[in-house]
């Protein structure tokens, strides 16, 4: 866990620094010694732009990353399918569809209002197909979610289109995911729900390690199934609207995330949660620098790097199912 932190302190710092303005360590250690009282002095651009831009996008991207992460180890122990993810079983696209809406109805402050109230009822969808699909066959969850998904963010598309786009934020910011409308209003409002929601989740991880074991099984040792996966389903919902309010839909960071940690964290969900929440706050981070740099001046959507890097890791975990399940 302290590697962990230390990898994400590191991403943050590199993220602080690289940009069209080059911030060197001392000048951003400067910048947030003034900021604190600690150095006098006058400010400068250096200081402007960290704590303008660079501060809150990379508190957004950790937020982000962290929901994401966090929301995927617990989808893939209530489903018990390691493929699951908040975006390949339509949360993502549900949270993107309502968020959308109340950006069209109530600007920025409407979209995440939105986005949570939408991540949770498409997460209570989600619940009650899994219900009657991934018990037969896990896979039928992932291909219903992909499906759902795929409607959803036609939808997305229809209200970007048909609304003012001096409101709402063009379709690939919420179809791809992007940190470039990040404000301290906005990074404030998705962490008191993110973290909030998370630490809800982390308090649940014994009942979480008992769903591991199966529905008949947790019952049997004193679990009120139904109401624990209804309750984590509605907590998930919400920490996913409240990113997808805020940055888009960022895939494949509740996919790789967990899948990173759990060899060194194991199964548990006391260590799995914050360990998973860890590495998906610094892969969307790390990722956002990708997005701002590689094709510098032109920025592309953090949602195109973490597909990058995530779309090869679901083909490896369906090749290594298909491998065992012969």
């Amino acid at each position: 866990m302290p590697a962990l932190v230390v990898l994400l302190l590191t991403a943050a710092a590199v993220a602080a620094s690289v940009g069209a303005v080059r911030i060197s360590p001392s000048g951003a250690a400067g910048a947030l010694g003034r900021r604190l009282g600690l150095v006098t002095g006058p400010t400068g651009q250096a200081d402007a732009v960290l704590f303008g831009i660079r501060l809150p996008r990379i508190v957004l991207g950790a937020v982000v990353g962290g929901a994401l992460g966090t929301a995927g180890a617990v989808l893939q122990s209530v489903f018990r399918n390691p493929l699951a993810d908040p975006q390949l079983v339509g949360i993502g696209p549900g949270a993107a569809l309502a968020a959308a809406a109340g950006a069209a109805l109530g600007g920025v402050g409407g979209s995440l209002s939105a986005g949570v109230v939408g991540g949770m009822l498409t997460a209570l969808v989600v619940r009650r197909l899994g219900r009657r699909v991934a018990e037969a066959d896990p896979t039928r969850l992932l291909l219903a979610g992909i499906a759902l998904g795929a409607v959803l963010s036609a939808w997305v598309g229809f209200i970007v289109f048909g609304s003012d786009r001096s409101l709402v934020p063009p379709i690939e910011f919420w179809l791809l995911g992007s940190l470039s409308g990040s404000t301290w209003e906005v990074t404030t409002t998705a962490s008191v729900v993110v973290c909030a929601t998370a630490l809800g989740l982390w308090a649940s991880w014994r009942r979480l390690d008992l769903l591991v074991l199966g529905r008949r099984e947790a019952r049997h040792l004193g679990v009120d199934v139904d109401l624990v996966t209804t309750m984590v389903m509605l907590a998930t919902g919400a920490m996913v609207g409240a990113a997808v309010g805020a940055a888009g839909v960022v895939g494949f960071a509740g996919l790789v995330g967990p899948h990173l940690v759990r060899p060194f964290s194991g199964p548990g969900h006391r260590r799995l949660i914050p360990a998973a929440a860890l590495a998906g706050a610094t892969f969307v981070v790390l990722a956002d620098v990708v997005a701002r740099t590689a094709l510098s001046p032109i920025e592309i959507p953090a949602g195109l790097v973490t597909a990058a890097l995530g779309g090869p890791v679901l083909l490896w975990l369906i090749a290594r199912r298909n491998a065992r399940a012969t």
